[in-house]
């Protein structure tokens, strides 16, 4: 059925193209041509002296000033330089050592040993000395705790041993 339709298709379409050419050959042999006889001169004017000042050239010294500068340059500017690299301070080293968490009249508590050798039991909030300065406990979680000391927060863990 498709192939029907599509011999039927290109034999019309080729049919169409071949009395287009016939109709075009007709129209040639049988068309009258008309030619136009009558010679003219061509016309000559005078050459105005504004057209002959527009290709004169400046003179060469006028280019003088372009002749040093660069005409090869990129197209898209260059990236910034990086900026200078800023070296952090290193944290302190906290010296108390945390060997508990646990949960005291549905409070959490943390048990640290602290530098002067002392156990102490503090919560969230609560401060310690550390030699020097002090320490702040943020946040207890689990066996976590969140130490603030000298503007830098810390993660410790309990640490078993020693």
């Amino acid at each position: 059925m498709h192939v029907l339709r599509l011999n039927t298709i290109l034999f019309v379409t080729g049919s169409l193209l071949w009395y287009l050419a016939a109709g075009l050959i007709l129209y040639v042999l049988i068309a009258p041509v008309t030619v136009e006889s009558g010679s003219r001169d061509p016309v000559r004017r005078p050459v105005l002296r504004d057209e002959k000042k527009k290709t004169e050239l400046p003179p060469i010294a006028e280019f003088a000033a372009v002749w040093h500068i660069p005409l090869q340059r990129p197209v898209f500017d260059p990236p910034p330089p990086p900026p200078p690299t800023v070296i952090k301070p290193d944290p302190p080293k906290l010296k108390a050592q945390l060997m508990a968490t646990a949960v005291d009249r549905g409070e959490p508590t943390a048990m640290f040993k602290i530098p002067s050798g002392k156990y102490v039991t503090l919560k969230s909030g609560e401060t310690f000395e550390n030699d020097p300065g002090t320490a702040r406990i943020i946040k207890i979680e689990g066996k976590q705790v969140t130490i603030q000391f000298d503007g830098f927060e810390e993660q410790i863990t309990i640490s078993m041993g020693k």
